[in-house]
């Protein structure tokens, strides 16, 4: 008779990576090695006995504590290992966002099994007024994914960051506008305004592509986050290589009857993301005026200042009250020109919400 076989646990040498729920607790299993997993309890993965004796209680320490729960040699099943498990934090709350372990055999070494890149940011978003914020915060290892230096600048507090990109945070919507690759950023909407819908915490994940800084070449990217229960308006998590990156991840169109109405309005046309304070999308009209649309999108960077106050109130009448059409509202709009400012009279409805106020208004402008 054979000698029966050593069941060979499928995570042994293999870096696991897990998020952390609000508590903090131990969340999901993100990847074990080069395999992604998609919102599997770490339990139900680590089935074999090994992993459960070396990791699992271990992975609850790391995240409850904060603190590195390593283990130099450890005898179990007639054998001894190595385990390392480790804590990831956000870069601005510290808040630990999720865990790295491993455990390999003692006689093997470290430098044979190095832990893969894991990223951690932070996103403050508020609604769009004087206060309104959009800024995304990075750790040093997210520079790295994007293939960017990061800065040293990392004492600048949270509600003093200008909107745009200085030391570690960046504003949110240029992030998307000008890191995210054009076919990926409905995805990434997508998984932002998940979060921004979200009031439990729960896990959202994202693939997506950019391109790397450095070399020029994309790189497969992948999200994972979930909001504060007790911060409104912050949301944080992991971004990592998606080595399970998926070619024919599915990728959000715009509503149909947004669609349909850019495609056959005869004026100008844009779509006004009213929390954000974005562009988000406008038809071949509305591109043909020759305006200085900026690279990040924001609407108040396209109106003159003085009129900035009277655009606001355009887009939360027209939220507010989205069965009527509310202007028009004279506006004056930056053109291609230096210096040069186009009036429009605008007028503005309000896209259908069954809680609250809409989000999206739809604009139409007529030049002057």
């Amino acid at each position: 008779m054979r000698p029966a076989r050593h069941q060979q646990d499928p995570a042994h040498a293999q870096w696991i990576l897990v998020d952390a729920r609000h508590g903090p607790k131990v969340g999901l299993l993100l990847a074990m090695g080069n395999a992604s997993y998609h919102g599997v309890a770490p339990r139900n993965a680590l089935d074999h006995r090994v992993a459960q004796y070396l990791l699992r209680q271990r992975l609850d320490q790391a995240v409850r504590t904060g603190r590195p729960a390593d283990a130099a040699r450890v005898a179990y099943a007639g054998r001894e290992w190595r385990v390392r498990v480790r804590p990831v934090r956000a870069p601005v709350s510290a808040a630990v966002v999720g865990a790295l372990a491993c455990y390999i055999e003692a006689s093997a070494d470290w430098a044979d099994h190095p832990p893969p890149v894991v990223g951690t940011w932070e996103w403050r978003i508020t609604e769009g007024g004087t206060d309104h914020r959009n800024v995304v915060a990075w750790s040093d290892e997210t520079f790295e994914l994007y293939g960017l230096a990061p800065p040293e600048d990392r004492s600048a507090p949270a509600d003093a960051q200008p909107r745009f990109p200085r030391g570690r945070w960046w504003d949110g919507t240029y992030y998307l506008n000008n890191l995210v690759m054009d076919s990926w950023r409905p995805a990434v909407r997508e998984f932002r305004d998940a979060l921004l819908r979200d009031r439990v915490g729960e896990l959202h994940l994202c693939s997506y592509k950019a391109q790397h800084r450095a070399s020029g070449e994309p790189v497969a990217l992948r999200l994972a986050g979930r909001a504060d229960p007790d911060r409104p308006g912050w949301f944080r998590g992991l971004v990592t290589r998606d080595a399970g990156a998926r070619e024919n991840v599915p990728v959000p169109a715009p509503a149909p009857l947004v669609r349909a109405l850019l495609l056959a309005s005869r004026d100008p046309v844009v779509v006004v993301d009213r929390v954000l304070e974005e562009l988000e999308s406008a038809n071949a009209l509305f591109d043909a005026l020759n305006l200085a649309v900026p690279s990040d999108h924001h609407i108040r960077k396209l109106v003159h200042p003085f009129d900035v106050p009277a655009m606001s109130k355009l887009l939360n009448a027209a939220a507010a009250d989205p069965d009527h059409v509310v202007g028009p509202q004279r506006l004056r709009l930056a053109t291609l020109s230096a210096d040069v400012w186009r009036e429009f009279d605008v007028i503005a409805v309000g896209g259908a919400a069954s809680d609250g106020p809409a989000r999206h208004v739809v604009c139409r402008l007529a030049a002057v």
